[in-house]
This record gives structure tokens, sequence and C-alpha cells, in this order.
């Protein structure tokens, strides 16, 4: 009898932490007078789902007076930062509470865990693309050259791609933490869509009278014409196939950061013969 009531316990905390994850704030756990480890747990994950129901709503209403969804979108993925970090605590003590034969529910725990670092990825993105769109950045001399050595070698880029830079990238005005995360990404991007074991990336640039063309072309499938436009939109997964665990945040990172710049982006693909990401950046005065 004890153990049913334990195991009953157990799924009721299992499937209000599912609820959670999914932004489902509904659910309120009882608690029993035995107050022990489970009763702490439950206490925490009800006070968890208010504190993050509270902030939602919060943020609903001001999404309705302020026009600048972007700035929205920051405060929110910022403020939900806290409270994930508290889930997968909550997470990782629940695991330590069970009984090691109990390997069911591990599995359970474990899979909630990925849930939460999904979750986790999905706010860093949010963030990411967020600050993206604001306009007034601090601009200064970038050498795209220092910036793309610098990513390669932060991110271990060689382990899956071979990356070779054509000639001298320019050196202008631009903002240096923007123009990180636009290397990044199309890297990144160009690395998980590949469908290679490893993939080929050639970066360079051509000048023109006001502006560099700088472009990034790889050697995967390719993109289909009527999928060009879509690729550039949040959380639009054209290939989801390569890689479960993009989130389709990152091309639309890339376009916030560099229309903000006053710059464009776009693609030329053939399907089976790779892509071309290009954007402009301005000469300098």
């Amino acid at each position: 009898m004890l153990n049913q009531e334990k195991d009953k316990r157990l799924t009721d905390i299992l499937d209000m932490i599912g609820c959670i994850a999914s932004l489902d704030f509904s659910r309120e756990l009882t608690t029993s007078d035995q107050n022990d480890m489970f009763d702490a747990i439950a206490l925490g994950l009800n006070m968890l789902s208010e504190e993050l129901k509270i902030q939602v709503v919060d943020k609903a209403r001001l999404d309705e007076v302020n026009s600048k969804l972007e700035k929205f979108a920051y405060t929110t993925a910022h403020d939900l930062k806290s409270p994930l970090n508290s889930q997968y605590g909550l997470l990782q003590l629940l695991e330590l509470s069970l009984d090691s034969s109990n390997q069911e529910a591990k599995e359970y725990i474990k899979r909630l865990k990925l849930i939460n670092e999904k979750m986790k990825s999905l706010v860093e993105g949010i963030l990411a693309y967020s600050v993206a769109h604001f306009k007034d950045v601090i601009k200064e001399q970038v050498d795209w050259n220092e910036l793309v050595k610098e990513v390669m070698e932060v991110d271990t880029i060689s382990k899956f791609a071979d990356v070779q830079v054509i000639g001298k990238l320019p050196v202008v005005l631009f903002n240096k933490t923007a123009g990180i995360q636009v290397i990044r990404n199309l890297l990144d991007n160009a690395i998980k869509y590949s469908g290679k074991e490893r993939c080929e990336i050639r970066i360079e640039a051509k000048a023109f009278e006001k502006h560099y063309q700088i472009s990034f072309t790889d050697n995967g499938p390719g993109i289909a014409p009527e999928n060009q436009e879509k690729i550039f939109g949040l959380f639009n997964q054209v290939e989801p196939s390569f890689k479960s665990s993009s989130l389709g945040i990152g091309l639309a990172t890339v376009k916030g950061i560099i229309e903000a710049a006053g710059e464009r982006i776009w693609l030329e693909s053939t399907p089976g013969a790779g892509a071309s990401f290009i954007f402009t950046v301005a000469r300098n005065p």
C-alpha cells in the first residue's frame, strides 16, 4: 500500500513537471501530512508554476501596450532563464530521492531533463534573436578575418567542417558581438544541414563601390526555390530531419542583425549543389 502511494505521488510530480515544461500552469500538487521529500518537491513545483504563470501573464499584458515585440521577447526570455534553472535543480533532487531500482521513473526524469535543456536553448535563441533587432549598437573597426578565426577556435568548428577563407575579408565599422553571431550562426547552419559526415564551407568577400558582399558557401544538399525565403523566418525548419536539435532561430537572428545594420542578406542555391548565404556590409566612409 505504501509503495502504491509513493508511486502515485511520484507520478503526480512527474506529470506536474511535464506540464510546466509545456508552459501549462493550471495544475497544482496536493501535499500530505508526512512532511517528507515528496512534499518539499511538490511545494517547490507549485511555487515555480505560480511564479511562471504570473510572469507569463504580466509579459502578455506588457506586449499589448509595447509596440516593439523584440523588447517583449527579450524580457520574457530573460525572466524565464531563472525558473528553468530551478526546474532543472528540482529534477536533479527528485532523481537523487528515487530508489535505484525505479528505472522507469529515472528514464522519465532523463527525458524531462532533455526537454528542460531544449527549452533553455530556445530561451537563449529568443534572447539572441530579440537583441539582433536593436539598431542602437556600438560600432567599431571590425576585422572579419579575426572574427572568423575567433569563432573557429572557440566553437571548435574544425572538428565538424573544413572552412576555407578565400583571399582577405574586409575591415569595416560593425558591432563585433553581432558579427560573431552572424558567423557562428551561418557556420552552424551549414554544419547542421550538410547531410554529410564532414562539411565544406568557403568564405569570401567581393568589393563594390559602397559595400562588400561576404558569402558563406557550403557543399550541402541545397535549398529548393520555394523554401529560400522561408528559411529566414523565426522557428522555420525547412529540413528538420537532418538535425532534430535545430530550433529554427539561427538564420532569423542573422537576418535581424544584418537588417538592423541597414544591410541585406539573401540566399543563392540550387538543390543538390550547396547553398551560398550572401550579405552586405558597408565600406568605411
